[in-house]
């Protein structure tokens, strides 16, 4: 146990020890932080050698203080002070760490003066020094967790600071550069504008209802919808046609509320979505559902009893993300979209071997083409209001078996 400490104390001597940069020459940004993120990786290590230094000394205090009369007392008495050595040796290299996080303004308010500040954002410290070691560890979790992606941006920002000032010329012709990503943009600028008038829930789900007449849709607050899922599949829109119409007209009214989309292909399937932040067009997580289920687990992140709906629900899983980071304005229009493209889940053959069931190894059930791609999917509002068009767009969107599906 105690070899550990004459083990450790060596290697914390030479950790501070260690040759500090000038401050006439300050360092790259990515290099202050990972100078910064190593020296308070090392006062959480000597927080926690401190901490538990305290358990053993107070372990000592109570065994000396168990056998007062012994001859025994010399053992605990030698820990105390071996401890106590440990403690201050401690204590000393803190104090040296936490003069140079001082000088690199982590420990101080100079980072937030100054104008070259380089994005350490660190938890003030407690002037009792209560919950320090626990903020400190749990800030350096996070920073660790974020300093590449940070690194990175904190680089480029330097290089791009240090073109404008030295090549300021290039500045002009800059302009040129993103041409090329412009021209391969095209197409999703073009759809954006497609879409422009797309602004609310109100509208997003009138002009689907507009294009895929087959499809009811409907919005809830979340405590709402757990009420409602508890009374499927009995309370369907099919008994309250009115009701639906008359939800649909105070769609503007909750919306800053609505926190979950219903969307309903009778006899087909049923997909819950999630909206988050609520009341935005941001979809969260999807979930599809047999038209007869019902319980407290049909929500946007629960599992069909059935496996046709379970695996089209774990296909799905990364597809709201993958619709926001191309477009997140047309994001909610385009994932319900490519939701309606499973209308046809039960009568269209997998576009790879031609066949409707296709027995699924993993499950050894027969199963549909229960995966449909959407990396790829575009969509674009039907000029001509001629259902034909609209079918003919639905059956555009191939469809897969599990094992026929192509790896991307």
């Amino acid at each position: 146990m105690h070899h550990h400490h004459q083990h450790s104390q060596p290697a914390g001597n030479l950790t501070v020890s260690s040759p500090e940069p000038q401050p006439s020459t300050p360092e790259a940004p990515p290099k202050q932080v990972a100078l910064a993120m190593d020296r308070l990786a090392h006062a959480a290590r000597l927080i926690a050698d401190i901490r538990l230094g305290a358990d053993r000394l107070l372990e000592a205090l109570f065994i000396a203080g168990q056998q007062p009369h012994q001859s025994g007392v010399n053992k605990p008495l030698s820990l105390i002070v071996q401890e106590g050595a440990s403690m201050r040796q401690y204590l000393q290299d803190l104090r040296t760490i936490g003069r140079q996080l001082e000088d690199s303004g982590v420990l101080n308010e100079s980072l937030r003066s100054r104008s070259n500040s380089w994005g350490l954002h660190m938890p003030l410290v407690c002037p009792d020094g209560a919950v320090v070691a626990y903020a400190w560890k749990r800030q350096l979790a996070g920073q660790a967790g974020a300093s590449a992606v940070d690194r990175t941006r904190l680089a480029l920002k330097a290089f791009t600071d240090q073109k404008r000032r030295f090549f300021p010329h290039l500045d002009d012709k800059s302009v040129d550069g993103p041409v090329s990503k412009k021209q391969r943009g095209t197409h999703t600028s073009t759809q954006h504008e497609e879409f422009s008038d797309l602004k609310t829930m109100s509208d997003v789900l009138t002009e689907l209802e507009k294009e895929i007449p087959e499809v009811k849709t409907s919005t809830y607050q979340r405590l709402e919808w757990s009420k409602r899922a508890s009374l499927l599949p009995n309370d369907t829109f099919d008994e309250s046609p009115k009701d639906h119409n008359n939800f649909q007209s105070s769609r503007n009214i909750i919306s800053d509320q609505i926190g979950v989309i219903e969307l309903l292909i009778p006899s087909v399937f049923r997909a819950v979505i999630s909206l988050y932040p609520t009341g935005s067009l941001l979809p969260d997580a999807v979930a599809f559902f047999s038209p007869d289920e019902g319980g407290s687990y049909v929500h946007a992140r629960g599992v069909s009893a059935f496996n046709v709906f379970r695996n089209i629900t774990e296909h799905a899983a990364m597809a709201p993300q993958h619709f926001i980071s191309v477009d997140a304005e047309t994001a909610l229009y385009k994932l319900l979209h490519w939701i309606c493209s499973y209308q046809t889940l039960f009568n269209k053959v997998c576009s790879k071997c031609g066949k409707l069931l296709s027995m699924d190894k993993e499950s050894a059930l027969l199963l549909p083409p229960v995966q449909r791609p959407y990396r790829n999917f575009s969509v674009s509002k039907s000029l001509s209001q001629n259902s034909s068009t609209e079918d003919q767009s639905m059956n555009d969107v191939p469809a897969y078996h599990i094992g026929c599906f192509p790896q991307e």
